[in-house]
């Protein structure tokens, strides 16, 4: 999935297409299992002389809850878009299209080789919510401690007779 950015988007490219889960490595990391996939569309467009990717990306996830260190199902659905600058070109300043301060989109430097797995990859992060959790769930200590009694409690047994 590598394309020239800014020929893509002067084209109006589209690619699309599943993703593995297991070929993110950085997203592996909180996923209770990469099993599966998600579906992505990338559109180029070029308007006004700027050029640009929009992004989207749908499917399921199973994150880790943060509390019970269980399986968490999520509904991935990200529309995103970014401003592909030229190299050596003008960056946007902050209150700018494309600054830090617009939340439309976001400015990347442009590439002829430009890897789509990364860019898809780190928009998938970016949505992830901080410290995913069940609405109602216990820690891993309380659900030991209700399933099965202490050790202990054996040996208290048997110090009485």
């Amino acid at each position: 999935m590598v394309i020239d950015g800014l020929e893509f988007a002067r084209r109006q490219g589209v690619l699309s297409g599943h993703l593995r889960l297991d070929a993110l490595p950085r997203l592996a990391e909180v996923l209770f299992d990469v099993s599966g996939g998600l579906d992505y569309v990338v559109s180029g467009a070029s308007d006004g002389g700027i050029a640009s990717l929009s992004l989207q990306l749908r499917g399921p996830l199973r994150l880790i809850c943060q509390r019970c260190l269980g399986a968490l199902d999520f509904a991935l659905n990200v529309r995103g878009r970014l401003m592909l600058i030229e190299p050596g070109a003008h960056w946007p300043s902050d209150d700018e299209l494309g600054g830090l301060e617009d939340e439309t989109c976001d400015a990347i430097e442009a590439s002829r080789e430009m890897n789509l797995a990364p860019m898809l990859e780190e928009e998938i992060l970016l949505a992830l919510p901080l410290a995913p959790r069940h609405e109602d769930c216990k820690p891993p200590a309380a659900k030991l401690a209700s399933v099965s009694p202490s050790p202990f409690a054996q040996l208290a047994k048997l110090k009485r007779n």
